[in-house]
């Protein structure tokens, strides 16, 4: 057989498997955003501070891609990769704090499955984002809150800019509609593969709309750290620490442009680690026990838009509850765990304190000068609910916070303008200042503010 004979026949039989390779892929969409954040943040409110009131000043950029391929028999898959990094750090920078600034994570890595083995369901399976209701228990997997999940982010110094909330999951999609029923399980962490201490989540959430302006969601969700968990104190007694989360949220549309929400929970379980985040705790461990949980959580909110009125402005009212520490730990904890929240009750506070122990009191107010500007101005008050009396406490930054016997924390206030440039570009500037109350020493009482300009380029 000549040698020409030969190439073309290898030449038709690299075309031929490379048009079957691709002969299954339906549709393939590439996007992705590219954020450059520019910050200066004081985010301490004491001389005490192991930062010393030295505000931050930085530059960062966030850039993500995404892959979405549409297979055959109702199949897609999703990949999307992500770069978190402050300008100028890692390996551009003579002190590696920031790690290596060139570092791409996979942040989504999942395939759907549609009818999945008959037309109600449907199956996602890998790395996924899970948003269940107002995002109140299950949002984000980097929450601000030592919840055992990953913390791996380019922006190490400032984690609540950070733009990974993904979770390693199953999701099962039941669609009887009215009704959805959502299953998930997911691997939070793992940690040493030969041993009982991984972190996981399992959770139950179903919707049944009663009708075209209101729905009711009822759900349970478990975040379970075994026995082994080096964080978890139960290594030597035999037990797992359990949160179970149960509640309902209900939504509705009473009348054209008004729309309200009220979800309440409550959490039950067993705790056996170190309750770093219980209000008013100062110990290192529990007693040689488990301890039952038993807290509280609330959200109300109304929003009413006038797009009739110069400027369509939109006002918003808040308030949610959290409940704190009651009694001695070691009898029982009472104070709610954030869990996976992934929720903003003030940029500031949200940065430095757990959303746990608060009454919390808010409204917003939008409004569009011109078709391309959008203000918004943002209000909160907070209160404890338990006090933390005469201590130091870390906040959730690490830095040491001096209490007194007194609820009202302080309020804040956030200004945004953003600009839409074009379709595709948008300018934003955010300033927040907020102004500690006398639930803090005096020494710990200086006004904590930022300034964070962003510009988001979106393909």
């Amino acid at each position: 057989m000549s040698k020409r004979l030969i190439l073309i026949l290898a030449l038709a039989f690299v075309v031929g498997i490379t048009a079957a390779a691709f002969a299954e892929v339906q549709n393939v969409k590439v996007s992705g955003d590219i954020t450059a954040i520019g910050a200066r943040r004081q985010l301490t409110i004491g001389d005490n501070s192991t930062t010393e009131r030295n505000a931050s000043s930085f530059m960062a950029s966030i850039v993500r891609v995404r892959v979405d391929a549409d297979l055959t028999d109702n199949v897609m898959a999703t990949v999307r990769l992500l770069n978190e990094r402050y300008w100028g750090g890692g390996v551009n920078s003579t002190a590696d704090t920031y790690g290596d600034d060139n570092q791409v994570e996979i942040d989504l890595a999942y395939a759907t499955m549609k009818e999945f083995l008959y037309s109600p369901l449907s199956l996602t399976v890998g790395r996924q984002e899970l948003h269940f209701g107002n995002d109140m228990i299950v949002g984000a997997i980097n929450t601000n809150n030592s919840n055992g999940g990953r913390t791996s982010s380019g922006l190490t110094g400032d984690p609540d800019l950070s733009m990974r909330k993904s979770f390693d999951a199953i999701r099962a999609t039941l669609n009887y509609d009215p009704l959805m029923i959502d299953v998930i399980a997911a691997q939070v962490k793992e940690n040493t593969l030969t041993k009982r201490d991984d972190n996981k989540l399992y959770g139950v959430y179903a919707t049944y709309a009663v009708d075209k302006k209101t729905s009711v969601s009822p759900y349970w969700f478990m975040r379970q750290r075994q026995a082994e968990d080096s964080s978890v104190v139960a290594q030597t007694i035999g037990k797992d620490d359990t949160v179970h989360a149960l509640g309902v949220l209900v939504k509705s549309s009473p009348k054209d442009n008004l729309s309200v929400s009220a979800e309440g929970a409550v959490q039950l379980g067993k705790a056996a680690r170190t309750p770093d985040y219980v209000s008013g705790y100062t110990g290192t461990a529990f007693t040689n026990k488990d301890v039952s949980r038993q807290a509280w959580a609330v959200e109300l909110g109304a929003m009413y838009a006038m797009p009739k009125m110069k400027m369509s402005p939109t006002l918003t009212a808040l308030y949610a509850f959290f409940s704190g520490q009651k009694g001695d730990v070691n009898k029982k904890v009472s104070s709610w765990d954030p869990m996976y929240e992934n929720q903003t009750y003030g940029h500031i506070a949200n940065a430095m304190f757990n959303q746990s122990n608060a009454h919390i009191a808010g409204a917003i107010l939008t409004a569009k000068p011109k078709d391309d500007v959008t203000l918004k101005g943002e209000y909160y008050a907070f209160w404890w609910d338990k006090v933390y009396g005469d201590q130091t406490i870390l906040d959730v930054r690490a830095d040491p916070v001096c209490m007194t016997d007194k609820k009202f924390a302080g309020q804040e206030i956030d200004l945004t303008a953003t600009y839409d440039y074009t379709e595709d570009v948008q300018f934003s500037l955010m300033g927040g200042m907020l102004v500690p109350g006398n639930a803090f020493d005096k020494s710990n009482r200086k006004m904590a503010n930022e300034v964070i300009g962003s510009m988001k380029v979106t393909f």
